[in-house]
């Protein structure tokens, strides 16, 4: 049972939240650990101040996350088109709309943020993944090497540059790319998986079923690998 003292606690609690000022409840929003409190304190700021890029970035991330991406969207939006120089909420928007597959408006807020800046090896890697997309595969090289030339050690930038090259059939290319991704990062199974397609391609079925078999071995329910692996199986007995 709740004790009529506790109710009143809680109204005052309630009282005081209403009080709070818009760059209280943003502050409050970033040290939330609940999506769904983030959300709540990130609109109660933008109640009171609609005009603040910073808190709609952040109701944005917090949407995205969710799953609401159109809705995150339009956040990312408002936030540049308080503050066109925004250069977090230009990326940001740039990323969902490229996890959209809306390439081309994708495109326009990289290239905005290079005219910022234009050594940002984060948004030049993005960027050559979506030219990729585009079907500007020399274009999305170039810009990639530029990233990659930036920050070495980049493992996006080698995982797109990776990507560029399957889809211009340079497949020895390619894996060295995915196995630069897995210096810097051994987990990463989506590159190790691309190397086990691009060797099936390559007719190097023994080799792809070793490396699907090492991704298995690190995560036996992962679909892709077993897909891949009984593929690279059919294909090795339909040839021998």
């Amino acid at each position: 049972m709740v004790k009529e003292s506790e109710k009143g606690n809680d109204k005052d609690v309630k009282n005081k939240d209403d009080d709070l000022s818009a760059e209280e409840w943003f502050e409050k929003g970033l040290k939330s650990d609940n999506i769904h409190e983030e959300i709540t304190c990130f609109q109660k700021s933008l109640e009171k101040n609609s005009k603040n890029p910073s808190a709609w970035n952040n109701l944005g991330i917090a949407l995205y996350e969710l799953g609401r991406h159109e809705d995150a969207i339009q956040c990312f939006v408002r936030a540049v088109e308080l503050n066109t120089h925004y250069v977090d909420g230009l990326f940001n928007l740039g990323i969902a709309l490229m996890n959209g597959r809306r390439f081309n408006e994708s495109l326009q807020c990289f290239e905005r943020i290079l005219k910022i800046n234009e050594k940002d090896y984060n948004v030049l890697a993005n960027m050559g993944y979506v030219l990729n997309n585009l079907g500007r595969c020399e274009e999305a090289e170039k810009i990639i090497k530029k990233a990659i030339d930036l920050e070495p050690e980049n493992p996006t930038a080698w995982y797109n540059l990776g990507l560029t090259y399957y889809h211009m059939e340079r497949f020895e290319d390619a894996i060295k790319c995915f196995e630069k991704v897995l210096e810097v990062n051994p987990k990463n199974m989506q590159a190790m998986n691309n190397i086990g397609i691009i060797l099936g391609r390559m007719g190097k079925f023994d080799e792809a079923i070793e490396v699907f078999d090492k991704v298995l071995s690190i995560e036996p329910k992962n679909e892709v690998a077993m897909f891949n692996k009984q593929f690279v199986i059919q294909r090795k007995e339909s040839i021998s």
